[in-house]
């Protein structure tokens, strides 16, 4: 007669709870993983968007003013500062473009009116802006997390006034 060998089921038994364990410990390590490596990544897509936020903003703004007289250079409350000059129902306004206390700022105000640097609007972080005009070729360099970003413009109708700041 044959008789089968019967294989003690605390073994097999023990097997599987090993491999359920190794498969719960290799799935948390792999979703850590993947956690930190999101992190990272998303911490420097963070730093790219704001250094583009910058330079399509100074893009816009500079391309929507391309008129005669409309962009000047200034010092003001020793801030650079790049002025736009609008007229809207035969009223002045400047639209000033800034960097102050670590932001980039837009302050929309009338011309008469007095520059306070805070009540400027956040565009997007940014430590430092440097802008010069030369030969019709406006030139505005903006520091982010990034680094410096560069931006150059050849305004069409604008004759910029003020050369550097």
């Amino acid at each position: 007669m044959n008789k089968q060998r019967e294989v003690p089921h605390a073994v097999s038994g023990a097997f599987v709870f090993l491999l359920l364990g190794m498969f719960a410990v290799f799935s948390t390590v792999l979703v850590l993983l993947g956690a930190r490596a999101y992190r990272s990544i998303s911490a420097r897509s963070a730093v790219n968007d704001t250094s583009r936020m910058a330079s399509y903003y100074l893009r816009s703004m500079l391309r929507a003013e391309d008129a005669q007289d409309a962009v000047s250079l200034r010092t003001e409350e020793g801030l650079e500062v790049i002025a736009l000059h609008h007229t809207y129902d035969g009223e002045e306004y400047i639209t000033r473009v800034y960097v102050y206390d670590g932001m980039l700022r837009e302050l929309f105000t009338e011309a008469d009116m007095e520059f306070e640097p805070e009540n400027g609007e956040e565009v997007c972080p940014a430590q430092s802006m440097t802008a010069a005009a030369e030969n019709g070729l406006l030139t505005v360099r903006v520091e982010t997390d990034a680094g410096w970003n560069e931006v150059c413009l050849a305004l069409r109708g604008a004759a910029i006034e003020g050369g550097t700041p």
